[in-house]
């Protein structure tokens, strides 16, 4: 029995998903101040007035060396920028984990 057969036995999401949804909760956590990081250029907020949420876009810096272009900030910016206003704008870490079981994040792993 392979991997996916094995998930889909026990009703499990894959590593990829998993370390997703816990990329975007982290994000969430450092935008809502959930969490203190001390770096203030950690997340960049785009300042482009044209998107339908700036308040939330962010702004994803363009590099040539592979170790930026895989580093958290970077990787996190397409999908955190993809996702709906109701998942961004969640009450709580809750609300964000619920609304993320129903989003489908398998585009986005490679």
């Amino acid at each position: 029995m392979g991997y996916p057969e094995r998930l889909a036995h026990l009703g499990l999401e894959s590593l990829q998903i998993r370390r997703l949804k816990c990329d975007i909760l982290l994000c969430y956590k450092v935008i809502h101040c959930k969490v203190v990081i001390h770096d203030l250029d950690f997340l960049v907020f785009s300042v482009c007035c044209v998107t339908r949420r700036p308040k939330y876009k962010l702004f994803k810096h363009h590099s040539n060396v592979n170790a930026c272009k895989y580093f958290y900030t970077s990787r996190i910016c397409d999908v955190w920028n993809s996702l709906h206003d109701l998942v961004v704008d969640a009450a709580s870490v809750t609300a964000i984990r619920r609304l993320l079981d129903r989003v489908d994040l398998v585009k986005y792993c490679s």
